[in-house]
């Protein structure tokens, strides 16, 4: 699914940014183009968000429809090729964080809720995709194969998402449908 190609594709634009304007800002900081830069990202923000949720609509089509090889792209895309992203987040925030906090003395702490509910926004969109990828497989498979209702709840967990996919994944091989 494309919606799902480019929301991938937005969230390592998005770490990508947020390394990319504070580094601007601070070392060029004659340069008359770094309040646009910023401004960029903040509607850049905007635009990810819009696209997380158009993947979480068009993997609810899918799933609904007859497009079920795409629901589960989307669904291995999302949780399986976001991994690095997650990773390199978590600690370019943990560092990034924790310098301009010690920096200001805390007055930026404040802050802090900040990038923590963007990257909870993002695990929420990719948590719904595969929310809609268990549902599909628990319609699809037979009462004693049928997942657990656990796997909705695991599908929004951060690294917990990861190992329900994957168990999922392994334990479905053979219900996994076949390319039309």
């Amino acid at each position: 699914m494309k919606s799902a190609k480019l929301f991938l594709g937005g969230m390592y634009l998005h770490l990508a940014l947020s390394v990319a304007v504070p580094a601007a800002m601070i070392l060029l900081p004659h340069w008359n183009g770094g309040q646009g830069l910023f401004f960029f990202y903040l509607v850049f923000i905007g635009v990810l968000f819009v696209l997380g949720w158009v993947a979480v609509a068009m993997a609810a089509r899918a799933g609904s429809g007859q497009d079920v090889q795409g629901l589960w792209s989307a669904w291995r895309l999302l949780k399986l090729w976001s991994i690095p992203f997650f990773v390199l987040n978590f600690l370019y925030s943990v560092l990034a964080w924790f310098i301009i906090v010690a920096a200001s003395r805390g007055i930026f702490f404040m802050l802090l809720p900040i990038p923590i509910a963007i990257t909870c926004t993002l695990i929420l969109q990719t948590g719904c995709v595969g929310c809609v990828a268990v549902k599909n497989l628990r319609a699809r498979s037979a009462p004693e194969t049928r997942p657990d209702r656990v796997h909705y709840l695991l599908q929004l967990l951060p690294v917990a998402d990861v190992f329900s996919t994957l168990v999922l994944l392994r334990r479905t091989k053979e219900t996994e449908p076949s390319s039309p």
